[in-house]
């Protein structure tokens, strides 16, 4: 039997010794070998060529497939430029009339580059959910906050629904209803009004009723919903902004001055975000050919709401509350000092702001000598 050798090449040495200086038979010592005899004669007759017995590459001559080299630089630039994947990389190529690689394709160039380090996690089937139209729907959320010139910054966000069309990325210190609100007002006038904004439970009222927020948004005929608590899929497309603005965005912008990093970001969501990014959902084109304003226009000072003559109304307290044949009904702490409708019927007390149902309490409950 040979001799334990280590590598390919050493076995093939260890045969041709056996046949050449120990003279074996061909045969047996392919036997021995654990190889077939024309493999055997290959081997020797490459050492009697003096050719070298290790494995030759088999790497062609030409690679007349090969991608180009301008359309490598092009992936690469894409990549360099916008920090993005294949997939988008292949779109924005196409849709400025550039030569396009497959997707596979772009990422083994990306590989091949060292920009991406692992192969892309496969697509998982969403189920989405999306308005029709532009304006029927706005989401508005704060960021969680990313440190600027050593202070603690919250990027407010407002996206449209449908279009995805980003309205405002605007910073501040605070995550309150106020700078949210002032923040709205511009976005008001700048793009008009929506139907509905959907915002998470902090622009709520803390208990039953209206918040602030929310009685401000009711005097301008917008709608406000909110995602069930500790449910952020429901507001999944401004969550999934806040992860792009988290890979693609923060870490290119200079974090040592305020004003250089909120324009930085002034500037990715009008030339990038909103401009040329293209966006799975839209079909790999970017928000901008989706979006269109609003027709509704805002006006120039917050409305007061306005009731029919006849119509029962009561002024909430400063707790905002109203009474109702003795009972104490909560309105909420966002209507203190304005009227609200009451309507009484056989089952039931209404408590309405406007055009809006806030409340409704069941009249066996009006008995309650507590706040209902």
């Amino acid at each position: 039997m040979p001799w334990s050798t280590n590598t390919v090449s050493e076995l093939r040495t260890a045969l041709v010794h056996a046949v050449r200086t120990a003279g074996r038979s061909v045969a047996r010592a392919a036997e021995d070998f654990h190889i077939s005899r024309t493999t055997a004669y290959k081997w020797l007759a490459r050492f009697d060529q003096q050719l070298p017995l290790a494995d030759r590459s088999r790497r062609p001559h030409r690679s007349p497939d090969r991608t180009a080299p301008e359309l490598e630089a092009a992936v690469l630039a894409v990549r360099d430029q916008f920090g993005w994947g294949p997939r988008k990389i292949v779109a924005y190529l196409r849709n400025h009339n550039q030569p396009t690689p497959p997707v596979r394709t772009a990422a083994a160039i990306l590989r091949r580059h060292n920009r991406i380090a692992q192969e892309p996690a496969p697509e998982v089937a969403e189920l989405r959910f999306e308005r029709s139209e532009p304006n029927q729907l706005w989401q508005v959320d704060f960021k969680g906050y990313v440190e600027v010139a050593r202070q603690k910054v919250y990027p407010l966000t407002v996206l449209d629904d449908h279009s995805r069309f980003l309205l405002a990325l605007r910073c501040g210190e605070d995550v309150t209803m106020a700078r949210a609100w002032n923040a709205l007002w511009d976005v008001f006038a700048e793009y008009g009004l929506p139907e509905a904004i959907l915002c998470d439970n902090a622009f709520g009222s803390c208990g039953l009723g209206v918040s602030w927020f929310e009685a401000r948004l009711m005097r301008l005929g917008v709608r406000a919903t909110h995602g069930r608590p500790h449910h952020p899929q429901t507001q999944g497309k401004v969550e999934r902004l806040h992860g792009t603005l988290e890979a693609e965005v923060f870490p290119r912008l200079d974090r040592t001055d305020r004003a250089s990093f909120e324009a930085g970001l002034e500037h990715w969501r009008c030339a990038v975000y909103n401009a040329v990014r293209p966006h799975e959902s839209l079909g790999d084109v970017a928000p901008v050919y989706r979006w269109r304003a609003s027709v509704r226009a805002r006006p120039a000072r917050l409305p007061e709401v306005e009731y029919a003559p006849g119509r029962v109304l009561r002024r909430a307290s400063s707790g905002g509350v109203i009474r109702w044949r003795g009972a104490k009904l909560l309105a909420g702490n966002g209507l203190v000092g304005q009227w609200v409708r009451v309507e009484q019927t056989d089952s039931s007390v209404e408590l309405w702001y406007g055009p809006y149902r806030i409340r409704q309490i069941p009249l066996d409950q009006l008995r309650n000598p507590g706040l209902l």
